[in-house]
């Protein structure tokens, strides 16, 4: 699926492995997001590199209300790591996998060298999703 994003994600970068966010993502509650860009590399194996990472636990209501009329919300100082706006393959699964998964999940995407952002985003108090941002 094709998905442009209208405004970038900021979040606060964070050394926390994949595995910790996701058990982050499952037990948190709602609105908590974290994202992680990884390098994607295909030889004679795929090979991922992560680049960086961010979490974020949720919107202020004044975000929320900002959000509502339609304007982006400002990153904070904080918040550097980011997903840029622009296009994206984009791809959501609607459970939480560990990183051990992620090179047998992203493998149909890895026909070249590139990059992908996963987002761990815990949607509402039943759900909990993993995303994938390929850069287009």
């Amino acid at each position: 699926m094709k998905l442009t994003l209208s405004s970038p994600l900021s979040y606060k970068p964070t050394e926390s492995s994949f595995d910790d966010l996701s058990a982050k993502a499952a037990s948190a509650a709602p609105g908590y997001d974290a994202a992680m860009l990884y390098e994607i590399k295909l030889d004679d194996i795929l090979i991922l590199k992560r680049i960086g990472c961010g979490e974020r636990y949720g919107y202020t209501e004044n975000e929320k209300e900002q959000i509502e009329k339609g304007m982006p919300p400002v990153p904070k100082e904080d918040e550097t790591f980011i997903i840029p706006s622009g296009t994206y393959d984009f791809e959501q699964l609607p459970a939480l996998f560990e990183e051990k998964d992620i090179a047998r999940l992203i493998l149909p995407y890895a026909a070249k060298n590139r990059f992908v952002y996963i987002r761990l985003f815990h949607e509402n108090a039943f759900e909990t999703v993993m995303q994938f941002f390929f850069p287009r």
